[in-house]
């Protein structure tokens, strides 16, 4: 995966999550999804690892609904962070290519 084209692209969200003070929480099951790893993770008093995002990463993680494409994530970002999210359209790409390699998002 070394381009993504951000006209096309429309991430979707693989894991369950949650949302705590504006921001989301992502729930990783500690020994995967397979149904073996689900019954194990119950001897754990938390069977998931808690991933929490930042304001940033959680308007990229809410937007990941099969939906939207990059381009109009993209947008949403500079509407709502301005400047201070720039350059945009890397930090996009680059959230989105480390959602893929873990398994936490699907294109």
């Amino acid at each position: 995966m070394s381009d993504l084209d951000f006209g096309t692209v429309r991430p979707r969200r693989l894991l369950e999550w949650s949302e705590e003070d504006g921001r989301c929480v992502l729930l990783r099951p500690r020994l995967g999804p397979s149904r073996l790893g689900r019954w194990a993770a119950r001897l754990f008093d938390d069977p998931h690892y808690r991933i929490r995002l930042d304001d940033v990463g959680s308007l990229i993680w809410k937007t990941c609904d099969g939906r939207t494409s990059l381009a109009d994530i993209v947008v949403r970002m500079r509407e709502r962070f301005g400047a201070d999210v720039e350059p945009a359209d890397a930090r996009l790409a680059a959230f989105v290519r480390r959602l893929l390699k873990g398994r936490m998002a699907a294109i």
